[in-house]
């Protein structure tokens, strides 16, 4: 059996709202890292590439990969499950990005990925269909701010709490 619209939903909702927002790295050993579009140095010239020296600390921004505009569109920002009923952009598909999970990096890629990944996966989903069948879900009508740790975690009325009103269905 097959749930496109429930898969949807978890995808669009892990890009968008990943639950570590950013990694960090340190480099082994002096390396070059490419940019994706030039950039313009003080002096005016173009910068196509940026030297890191070995023991560099990188902080990469999962959030920002899931939410570039270049690669997902100009609603990159938007929650919209939709988008992953139909085909991805080409934007999307050319962007190669080394995640392992749905082109995006909610997971990260490569020997680092995140090993729990599918159970992660499974156990969203599951959890989402029996909490669906018994209660009832709606914003509350405050404030939510995102709180962008390592973790991020919502915030209403400057405390860290789940802002949501949950009512049972008979």
């Amino acid at each position: 059996m097959t749930l496109p619209l429930l898969d949807a939903v978890c995808k669009e909702t892990m890009r968008l709202y990943p639950p570590v927002t950013s990694v960090n790295r340190t480099t082994t050993c002096d390396t070059i890292l490419p940019v994706s579009v030039p950039i313009r140095s003080t002096e005016g010239t173009l910068v196509h590439e940026v030297h890191v020296p070995k023991g560099t600390d990188i902080v990469v921004s999962l959030l920002c990969a899931n939410t570039n505009k270049a690669v997902w569109g100009d609603d990159a920002e938007e929650w919209k499950p939709e988008r992953w009923l139909v085909d991805l952009p080409q934007s999307v598909v050319d962007a190669k990005l080394p995640g392992i999970y749905s082109n995006m990096m909610t997971f990260l890629g490569g020997s680092r990925a995140c090993i729990g990944f599918k159970f992660a996966e499974l156990e969203t989903k599951v959890v989402l269909a029996v909490l669906l069948e018994r209660f009832k879900f709606a914003l509350p009508q405050k404030d939510i701010r995102w709180q962008m740790t390592i973790v991020a975690f919502p915030v209403v009325d400057g405390k860290a709490q789940l802002p949501m009103n949950v009512e049972v269905i008979v």
